[in-house]
Parts: structure tokens; sequence; C-alpha cells
């Protein structure tokens, strides 16, 4: 699953829109709507993004023995 697909998810989850993140930064829709389409966004942005949805971000590599490498 890809950064786009897990906001717009999560957005749905949240019943929140794209409007209301884009509120939280200071952009308008159009301007966030363009961002997730891309997937630029920086790791401190999307756990930010989480935040103001209720829920947390993790990003990280995980081996099958549980060795973990990122967050």
């Amino acid at each position: 699953m890809d950064i786009k697909e897990m906001i717009e998810l999560s957005l749905i989850h949240s019943n929140m829109t794209k409007t209301d993140i884009g509120n939280h930064f200071g952009v308008a829709q159009p301007n966030i709507s363009r961002r997730i389409k891309t997937s630029k966004f920086t790791k401190e942005e999307l756990e930010e993004i989480a935040h103001v949805m209720g829920a947390e971000y993790h990003s990280y590599f995980e081996f099958p023995d549980g060795t973990k490498f990122g967050d």
C-alpha cells in the first residue's frame, strides 16, 4: 500500500477530508490533494497528518526474526 492509499483510507476511517488536513497545514484543498497524489511528505508531516486524524504513523523495516530498522 502506498502513502497516497494509506492517507485516503485513513481519511475515510477518521471521517475527515483533504480539506480538513489542508486547513491544519494552512494550505488549500487542491494543494494538499496534489501532495497526496504525489506522496511528497516528510516523515514528520506524515506523523502530523496521523496526529490530526487521531492516529499514529509508523514507518520501519521489519525482518522475519523481529529485527526492526526505522522508527
